[in-house]
């Protein structure tokens, strides 16, 4: 029983509890919406289901392909085989002039002035095939000039016999080689007239056939 604790009358009292009451009331349901208004409603965008992750992942970067192979180049392919050149049937054919080599060759650089001088003629095939070629006596020859190589003052020929026939199957790369020691004197067709010659350069030719080889230059002392 809640009894009267003052001098008014009971309702006085009752209007007042219910007035208390009643703010409490308001009070209360104005706290609960204030919570809920700060509180706000969950937003469903930031919600994931129970095992999946709360946003995509972002795509796999692109790296550019680098090669990093390891074997090795293949080589490459040899060249194909050039065939040899044969040989036609019969027997070898003349040698082209063109394929036959003549060299003048001198013992030494240098010569006193009436000591021999050794002399040689050196012919060789220089194409791919053997060939025959006429290489005798009549047809070879050594031939001393002066320096400038303007004038002629000795030859092989000259005193020597040219008799003789020499035809040779030459292969290629063989060396036919002909030498003699010449006296350091000047000659003339027949080998009727002789001079010695004094120091100086001269210079020596070889021909076989016809064909010059290179000069060389040779000195006497």
């Amino acid at each position: 029983m809640i009894e009267r604790t003052g001098p008014k009358s009971p309702s006085v009292y009752w209007r007042r509890r219910a007035l208390a009451i009643g703010g409490s009331v308001v009070a209360l349901v104005l706290v609960v919406w204030l919570v809920g208004v700060v509180i706000g409603p969950d937003d469903p965008t930031t919600i994931a289901p129970r095992g999946a992750t709360s946003s995509s992942p972002p795509p796999p970067r692109e790296t550019p392909a680098v090669s990093s192979s390891t074997t090795s180049p293949s080589p490459p392919p040899p060249p194909a085989a050039v065939p040899s050149p044969t040989l036609p049937p019969g027997p070898p054919p003349p040698c082209e002039d063109a394929h036959v080599a003549v060299v003048a060759e001198i013992e030494k650089p240098a010569y006193a002035v009436g000591e021999q001088v050794g002399m040689k003629i050196v012919v060789s095939n220089t194409g791919p095939l053997p060939c025959t070629k006429e290489i005798g006596r009549h047809v070879r020859e050594l031939v001393v000039t002066t320096a400038d190589g303007a004038t002629r003052l000795w030859s092989s020929n000259d005193c020597f016999s040219t008799a003789g026939s020499e035809v040779r199957v030459m292969r290629p790369g063989e060396l036919f080689t002909y030498g003699l020691r010449w006296v350091g004197s000047t000659s003339e067709p027949g080998c009727r007239k002789h001079t010695r010659l004094g120091p100086g350069d001269y210079l020596l030719t070889a021909h076989v056939a016809g064909k010059p080889s290179p000069p060389i230059v040779f000195r006497l002392t």
